[in-house]
């Protein structure tokens, strides 16, 4: 195809199978061992659910994403080290979301796979999001495989459709973060989960284009606001700070046909120089 097209990309396929006994870190290096002087992404998967109902650890899920990517770096900065220095290969996330309910040998006949979200859910996309964008240098395709029904943040019947609560932080990212990647520098209180120590309870990325700054916040903890100050190194704030937020009545609020109890609600804040000072919510509204 290349001879044809020289302009063509070509993924190769990359081993998602990160369960016990199973060598994906073996199967992708001999994968780009023999296709590194071709292949131009490696393509990863990740699918992540709370059958356990353990909000702290499910929240927590990106940090898993995250050490996935950079293992996958890795692997592709060992099979390029004999290479040119201008001879790259990028990650292509080109499949991820929630999914755990609708999942499994039960699934049969027209309507599968038909994954119901709430917020909770919508958090952990919001994080998956931001570690696309805080490894922006590597993952260069990070996209649904599923749109609509399916595993996915649009549902429709024969009539009529409403927007999941997973839909809500897709459409930000996608309208909002664009330009270059920032790394930040953070400073949040921390948790401890099942499988991980030193979570952040603030989860974070941020973009910036054309004289326009774009900050992704997610507050972890379920029942505490969390105060945030924003401050810049060498530029000022100028002009009106937008916050758009998606929230809703309890982690466990989903939308469906009649009602939409999660969605993105416009505020303000006011900023002072280098610094914007701003109060995220939490997310389980005591009952």
């Amino acid at each position: 195809m290349k001879w044809t097209d020289p302009n063509v990309k070509l993924i190769a396929a990359g081993s998602s199978n990160f369960g016990a006994g199973s060598d994906w870190v073996g199967w992708n290096r001999t994968v780009l061992d023999h296709l590194k002087n071709h292949a131009d992404y490696l393509s990863i998967h990740l699918y992540v659910g709370n059958r356990e109902d353990d909000y702290g650890e499910f929240v927590a899920s990106s940090m898993e994403l995250a050490g996935r990517i950079k293992t996958a770096e890795g692997i592709i900065n060992a099979a390029l080290q004999a290479q040119a220095a201008n001879r790259k290969i990028y990650l292509a996330w080109d499949e991820w979301n929630v999914w755990y309910r609708a999942r499994g040998a039960q699934q049969r006949g027209r309507r599968i796979l038909e994954e119901h979200y709430n917020l909770e859910d919508a958090l952990v996309i919001a994080t998956f999001l931001n570690a696309f964008v805080n490894h922006a240098h590597i993952v260069k395709i990070a996209n649904l495989a599923q749109l609509v029904n399916v595993i996915a943040p649009i549902f429709t019947d024969e009539k009529r459709m409403f927007l999941q609560t997973i839909y809500y932080p897709l459409q930000l990212f996608a309208a909002n973060t664009k330009g270059k990647a920032l790394e930040l520098f953070v400073d949040s209180p921390k948790y401890k989960s099942r499988r991980f120590d030193d979570i952040p309870y603030l989860d974070t990325s941020a973009a910036y284009e054309n004289n326009s700054l774009v900050l992704n916040v997610v507050n972890r903890h379920k029942d505490q606001p969390l105060e945030v100050t924003f401050e810049l190194q060498d530029k000022q704030f100028a002009g009106a700070v937008q916050v758009s937020e998606v929230n809703g009545p309890n982690i466990k609020s989903e939308n469906n046909f009649d009602a939409t109890t999660v969605k993105t609600t416009p505020r303000s804040a006011t900023s002072d120089g280098k610094l914007l000072r701003y109060t995220f919510p939490r997310t389980l509204t005591p009952q």
